[in-house]
């Protein structure tokens, strides 16, 4: 007699079904990855893929958003003993270096989510509005605890954060190259407070 296979929870399958779509995007490119090779790759009937996600991109629009979920999701708990300025901008960008670690993920969010303005623009108004806000309030508050300049534009310090990590996640898509993600993380920051002029540091 056959033994009947192991039922898979629901949230399993549809982890599973996310993974694989991940890999299958990262892989052939998002417009060369039709659901059937998703479902393939996850091991569920292709029906089955739209029993969790009503289309392709549907799949690719909760990447993006699980992606940064886990990231928002870090940094709220860390933040809640991690008090200082400086330590918690270094801890922003360490996050969203480590969010991309997985190379699949990455060249997804660095590569495949861009070839589509329609992505693009969501990302914009939603995942990186909100990481500007939290930067900005990290960098406010270091300007009244005389920390930071008062006389530097908070937004311009978050969006040159976002570019510098952002940036260095393309050049690793594209290089291969890997980054130590705590040891980079507080280079950018100091960069970024102190510039590359020798002599002594200000924060």
């Amino acid at each position: 007699m056959k033994a009947e296979g192991r039922q898979v929870p629901a949230a399993e399958k549809y982890q599973r079904i996310l993974d694989a779509a991940v890999e299958v995007i990262a892989e052939n490119g998002y417009f060369n990855s039709p659901v059937s090779a998703i479902a393939a790759k996850a091991g569920v009937a292709d029906g089955t893929v739209y029993l969790y996600f009503k289309s392709k991109d549907e799949v690719l629009r909760t990447a993006i958003d699980t992606t940064f979920a886990r990231f928002y999701g870090r940094v709220e708990e860390e933040f809640k003993t991690i008090t200082g300025p400086k330590e918690q901008l270094e801890f922003i960008a360490q996050v969203h270096l480590e969010s991309h670690e997985n190379r699949s993920v990455a060249i997804l969010m660095q590569t495949e989510m861009r070839q589509s303005a329609k992505f693009i623009s969501e990302f914009s108004h939603h995942h990186l509005v909100k990481y500007i806000s939290v930067v900005r309030e990290v960098v406010r508050r270091g300007q009244k605890m005389g920390i930071f300049r008062s006389d530097v534009s908070d937004g311009v310090v978050a969006h040159c954060l976002f570019g510098a990590i952002d940036e260095l996640l393309s050049s690793a898509v594209f290089t291969g190259r890997a980054y130590d993600a705590k040891a980079t993380a507080a280079q950018v920051i100091d960069v970024l407070l102190n510039g590359i002029r020798s002599g002594e540091k200000h924060v």
